[in-house]
């Protein structure tokens, strides 16, 4: 969350002449709610379920730049497939500038609901936990830079 997968993605996706999708936005239109909706009334489990038809369907679709949610990419059952169909970039962005960033948009995101010191310290725990697989990605690309930035860098590695 808030690393600027989207805002780097919709930037890169241009400087690369691709189509842009984000898997966030894609279970939103499909829904017809917003995520925090949709957790709310249908659960987690309803909303992986809708995130991973969008996976596959992409993934069959190729030749995008795709901001992934943040549960995708460390997820087991989505490695083999994440591999095969295109290079994947861990947006590596430090834990404080991360955690200003989720502060000011925390409303609306259901994994930071209710009081900041208690949603602060679930999405910490939440990114140690991550951590270890983002860096398996293929590219590491410091993110803590503005998006057009962090889109160039990730233009020049690819």
């Amino acid at each position: 969350m808030c690393a600027g997968k989207t805002s780097a993605g919709r930037l890169l996706a241009r400087r690369l002449g691709r189509p842009f999708a984000d898997t966030d936005g894609l279970v939103r239109r499909r829904a017809g709610l917003t995520v925090a909706e949709l957790v709310a009334r249908r659960g987690w489990a309803a909303f992986r379920r809708l995130e991973a038809a969008e996976l596959r369907r992409l993934a069959a679709g190729g030749g995008r730049v795709v901001a992934l949610g943040g549960g995708l990419y460390p997820s087991a059952r989505w490695r083999g497939l994440l591999a095969r169909t295109g290079t994947t970039v861990f947006l590596d962005c430090p834990w404080p500038q991360l955690e200003l960033r989720l502060r000011k948009s925390a409303a609306g995101r259901p994994l930071l609901a209710g009081p900041w010191p208690l949603a602060a310290a679930r999405a910490a725990k939440l990114y140690a936990r991550r951590l270890p697989f983002y860096r398996r990605a293929a590219l590491r690309v410091d993110a803590s830079g503005k998006p057009a930035r962090v889109a160039e860098l990730i233009r020049k590695e690819l």
